[in-house]
């Protein structure tokens, strides 16, 4: 028996999510942000196809793995980005899409985006990358629309907690909301130290081991993180 209650945490919390991720600078108009019903793993919850800063609790839908949905309200095309992460990484209980803005510059370069600090230990030792032309040709309009495309995103993926998209932008993952904003916030910190650090001389990345180590102790912060960013939205009287 579903329990009322646990829904509308998840949907308050998404809302949450989404103003968190505005108000830091994160998502622009097209972003969005799921999670996993911890009720049934074979759905999610995304929210209608609405400008982020006019998301409620009221308006998010419940789709299936196949990114359907019995609810008649308008539907992110990109939908299918968090249906097939959904359904080939059971451990995925929340997928971030967005163009977060110091990032996207390492969506269209040869540079590989790697952790140059602690905080980004999360990323591995390099962001995979997917490109659609690698099937689809050089003359598709750069989006997730489709399931296919959007199970080669979640191949690209693979187990790793961020894959950019050629020329488009972001998809984080995690095993919670917060924990994906947590990742979200220091992917776009760790892209603009990174591109800082190149103006200045020869980058010294985190090693294989410090990727390990450094990960599970940062992983650990995740509550103070939003905490913070809560307390930074009700300060600017957006909560």
């Amino acid at each position: 028996m579903k329990d009322n209650n646990t829904e509308r945490r998840v949907f308050e919390e998404l809302v949450t999510a989404t103003k968190i991720l505005l108000h830091e600078g994160i998502l622009d108009t097209f972003g969005h942000i799921s999670a996993r019903d911890p009720q049934d793993p074979n759905s999610f919850f995304l929210a209608q196809k609405l400008a982020p800063s006019h998301i409620t609790a009221d308006d998010i839908q419940r789709f299936n793995l196949d990114g359907e949905t019995s609810d008649n309200r308008p539907s992110y095309l990109e939908r299918y980005i968090h249906s097939e992460i959904y359904k080939a990484r059971p451990d995925v209980q929340c997928v971030l899409h967005s163009h977060s803005p110091a990032v996207l510059p390492y969506c269209f370069v040869d540079q590989p985006l790697r952790p140059v600090t602690h905080m980004g230990a999360f990323m591995g030792e390099a962001v995979p990358v997917y490109d659609i032309r690698d099937k689809q040709g050089d003359e598709t309009d750069l989006f997730g629309g489709s399931p296919s495309v959007c199970a080669d995103i979640a191949e690209s993926l693979g187990d790793q907690t961020v894959v950019l998209m050629a020329r488009h932008g972001v998809v984080n993952v995690g095993s919670s909301v917060r924990e994906v904003v947590f990742r979200a916030f220091y992917l776009e910190q760790e892209a603009k130290a990174l591109t800082a650090g190149l103006r200045i001389g020869k980058i010294k990345y985190l090693t294989p081991g410090e990727v390990k180590t450094a990960g599970q102790l940062v992983g650990k912060q995740i509550d103070r993180g939003w905490d913070h960013w809560s307390m930074r939205l009700r300060q600017a009287g957006l909560a």
